[in-house]
């Protein structure tokens, strides 16, 4: 068995080379930061030395992270590394004895010229629930290196190994000061926009809506880039008042000294279809299956802005914990010094609930709205049967090594597994080469949010307290003191279910047996959020399907 790594190589912005004994050596592609301090770092070989090639493998993952890879070359064998949570896509594929890797959304020309049968267990768990993160993908024989994991090429055979849940599951909480940890948190986000935007030389774009997330990248980046005006992308809709916050939007690209572009979000978008043909192909349905026109709109704008490179908030919410606090009233509880501090959280928590203190305490007796989220992560609603397919039940991790994280506290699963998530919400589009990172999504920074004091996230009744708080100075009003934002469209106005319907009834993915028309006809007569947007998840896989049988 033989690595061709060539494709994967070629694709690295930077490439450097340490030699371990005169017998190792470690290939760096592209750059690293400390996986504690979010800082640039590079390899010290004398931290090898006397290692054997798991010992190397798994040295990498607990120090090194960033958008970044490593190939190890040792005499028992080769391995791929992909630090937790690096953007750079990894896939791999078997042929002739030869493991061929490549990086980038994209399929390569070589992977399109041949017919691959369906991964149709992959593509049922899909239908079911999209956010599954697997090394599997809808195409047999094509598997993904996901991040926090490494390919192990010995002894004649391969295995992809994960590291990252049994290093969150190692995780010890954390005990610093609520100012210390702002401080902490304003230096992690402002070293994660440094890292992905370094090699950029300024141009990049920032999708900012207006909201806390997209608001703070965009603060810390013009921090660091005080030689240009940034460029801002905001998509609004004129379709909903809710969904139009070019005021918000307007209050940051004002402060920040911006160049903003805007984008009507429904300019190009379909009511019958899901606007497929803007996808490149891709080894797995897009997840984005709702904005897929407006953010070929986005990308569009970022290029005519001279960018190469677009930056975003995606995975704020959930890396601080924008969750109902009812769900995490244990833990809040659990946390108070003090008698007095417990009965003004549990008064709070029955505030924000708008419920009596008994109901509230009963709740954390009972632990029941913590249950309830956890049987999304653990229990029979990990893959929740399709109101509009028929498919069988699945019964396997939602996240690899999900089994090892039980123990942890449901704030912290939240976290976890919604940065996970996160990592699928990813896209790549025909003829558009600019690439996309999430700033929030940094290893460093998701650690900080994992050990931090769950109390820290909700300083004072404020949702996404330390976000907030790292940036006070610099947030306008109008943002900072912002509760919530809108959202386009609502989803039962945003397509004609009907015609997506019919559009599903002639694709590939009916013809090969996934589909009860029964079921789909229930539900276009009984339409309801759920079924709207499990229709429109099974005409995302469809798509693909045919794209990939019709080209």
């Amino acid at each position: 068995m033989r690595l061709n790594a060539d494709a994967l190589l070629d694709s690295a912005k930077e490439l450097a080379t340490i030699v371990v004994n005169g017998r190792m050596e470690i290939t760096v592609l592209n750059d690293i930061v400390d996986a504690e301090t979010g800082m640039p770092t590079e390899l010290e070989p004398t931290h090898f030395k006397g290692t054997s090639l798991p010992e190397i493998v798994a040295l990498l993952q607990e120090r090194y992270a960033g958008d970044a890879a490593f190939i190890v070359r040792a005499p028992s064998g080769v391995a791929i590394v992909r630090p937790p949570f690096s953007e750079i896509s990894i896939f791999y594929q078997v042929r002739n004895d030869v493991i061929e890797c490549w990086a980038g959304l994209k399929l390569p020309d070589a992977a399109l010229a041949q017919r691959r049968a369906f991964n149709f267990g992959y593509l049922a768990g899909v239908i079911c629930n999209a956010s599954w993160l697997t090394p599997e993908t809808g195409l047999c024989g094509i598997f993904e290196l996901l991040s926090g994991a490494a390919l192990i090429v010995s002894s004649g055979t391969f295995r992809q190994v994960d590291f990252l849940a049994g290093a969150v599951a190692r995780l010890n909480a954390s005990a610093v000061s609520f100012e210390d940890d702002v401080a902490s948190f304003r230096q992690l986000i402002s070293a994660s926009v440094a890292h992905k935007t370094c090699r950029y030389g300024g141009a990049f774009s920032i999708e900012c809506s207006g909201g806390l997330d997209s608001s703070v990248v965009a603060l810390a980046a013009a921090d660091l880039h005080r030689d240009r005006p940034l460029s801002l992308l905001n998509s609004y809709s004129e379709t909903d008042v809710n969904g139009d916050e070019r005021f918000f939007f307007a209050a940051l690209a004002e402060q920040v000294g911006g160049a903003p572009t805007y984008v009507e979000a429904n300019a190009r978008s379909s009511m019958t279809h899901l606007s497929s043909e803007f996808l490149a192909p891709m080894p797995r349905p897009c997840k984005l299956a709702a904005t897929i026109a407006t953010t070929a709109q986005l990308r569009e704008a970022a290029r005519a802005a001279g960018s190469r490179l677009v930056l975003t908030g995606d995975g704020g919410d959930q890396l601080f914990l924008r969750m109902r606090r009812l769900t995490m009233a244990r833990e809040l509880l659990a946390e108070s010094r003090s008698p007095r501090e417990a009965l003004r959280e549990l008064a709070g928590l029955a505030i924000q609930a708008r419920a009596s203190v008994w109901r509230v305490l009963r709740d954390v007796i009972t632990g029941q709205s913590s249950r309830d989220l956890r049987r999304h992560m653990f229990g029979d609603l990990r893959f929740p049967q399709s109101p509009v397919a028929s498919v069988p039940d699945i019964r396997t991790e939602l996240v690899p090594g999900a089994r090892s994280l039980r123990h942890l506290p449901t704030s912290r699963l939240f976290q976890f597994f919604g940065m996970r998530n996160a990592e699928l919400n990813r896209i790549a589009l025909r003829d558009i080469a600019v690439e996309e990172r999430k700033a929030f999504v940094f290893w460093p920074l998701i650690k900080a949010g994992l050990v931090t004091a769950r109390r820290h996230h909700h300083s004072n009744g404020i949702d996404r307290a330390l976000e907030r708080e790292a940036f006070r100075e610099d947030l306008p009003d109008v943002i900072y003191y912002r509760v919530g934002k809108g959202a386009g469209r609502d989803m039962l106005m945003r397509y004609e279910y009907g015609a997506l319907a019919s559009r599903v009834e002639r694709s590939a993915l009916y013809r090969h047996g996934l589909i009860s028309r029964d079921l789909l006809r229930s539900a276009i007569d009984n339409l309801s959020y759920d079924s709207a947007l499990a229709l429109v998840r099974l005409c995302a896989v469809a798509d693909w399907m045919d794209l990939h049988e019709l080209g």
